[in-house]
C-alpha cells in the first residue's frame, strides 16, 4: 500500500505545475458518506451446515453506513487519477440459530457472523461538462481490500468463544456521478460505485469432519455504495 500511495504522489507531482498553467486546479481532496449494499446470501455461511438445522437471519440485505476519502490530480480538463480510502462496513453479516436435536425452546447454539470491510483504491476518472459550473464523470479503477471476519459462538453450555480472521485482496471497481462547483474552490459530489467481489471464496465457516472450527474465510460480495461528498480543489 505504501508502494501504491507513492507512485500516485510522484504523478501528481509531476503534472501539478503544468495543469496549474492550463488555467483549472490541479489537485483536489475531499470526503463523502451514503449507504452501502450487497449481494451477500445465506448459502455463504456454510454449505456442508446445512443438516445441521441452523436458521440464519441475514442482516446485511439492508442498508450500511459506509463513508470514504479521496483525492485526485486533474491531468487534463477532462482526465484525471484519483485515489481513495473506503470504509465499506459490514459487507456480510449473519446470525444463526440452532436449537437442540432441532426443537425450539430448550438449550441451543447461537452465533453471529460478520465481515467488515475498508480499503484503499485508485481510479482513472473522466469528466465532462454538462454547463459551466456542472460535471458528470466515470471512472474504473482497482481497490485493495482488507477484510476483518469474526464470528460469536455460544455452544449448548451458554460458553462464548469468539473466532477472528483476516484476509486481503484487489478487486476491480467502477462508479459514476456529477459534481457542482459552488465557488471558492469547493464542489459537491454525487456518485454511484461498485466494489466487485471483495472477498476470498464462497463460504465463511469452515469445519473439520468433526463438525470443529478450522477457519473463517471472507466471503465474495459487490458492494453498492451510493454517497454525498464535499470536495476541496487546491
Amino acid at each position: 500500500m505504501k508502494k501504491f500511495i507513492a507512485i500516485n504522489a510522484g504523478i501528481a507531482a509531476l503534472v501539478g505545475s503544468g495543469i496549474a498553467e492550463a488555467g483549472y486546479s490541479p489537485y483536489y481532496i475531499g470526503g463523502a458518506l451514503g449507504k452501502g449494499q450487497n449481494n451477500a446470501n445465506e448459502t455463504q455461511f456454510c454449505p456442508p451446515c446445512g443438516d445441521s438445522q441452523f436458521t440464519v437471519n441475514k442482516k446485511s440485505s439492508g442498508a450500511t453506513k459506509v463513508h470514504k476519502i479521496y483525492g485526485g490530480a486533474n491531468l487534463t480538463s477532462t482526465f484525471s487519477v484519483e485515489g481513495e480510502y473506503a470504509n465499506l462496513g459490514d459487507t456480510y453479516s449473519l446470525d444463526m440459530y440452532r436449537p437442540e436435536n432441532g426443537v425450539p425452546g430448550g438449550r441451543a447454539e447461537f452465533a453471529k457472523a460478520r465481515q467488515k470491510t475498508r480499503g484503499i483504491g485508485v481510479s482513472a476518472k473522466a469528466n465532462r461538462r454538462v454547463s459551466r459550473k456542472t460535471a458528470v464523470f466515470g471512472k474504473v479503477g482497482a481497490f485493495a481490500w482488507e477484510n476483518k471476519n469474526s464470528m460469536d459462538y455460544t455452544n449448548l453450555d451458554g460458553i462464548n468463544e469468539t473466532y477472528k480472521t483476516t484476509d486481503r485482496g484487489i478487486s476491480p471497481t467502477l462508479g459514476v456521478g456529477v459534481e457542482h462547483e459552488l465557488g471558492n474552490n469547493w464542489s459537491v459530489r454525487m456518485g454511484w460505485d461498485r466494489y466487485f467481489n471483495t472477498g476470498k471464496g464462497e463460504q465463511f465457516l469452515h469445519l473439520d469432519d468433526n463438525r470443529n472450527f478450522t477457519d473463517l474465510r471472507s466471503v465474495k460480495t459487490d458492494t453498492d455504495m451510493i454517497y454525498v461528498g464535499a470536495t476541496f480543489n487546491f
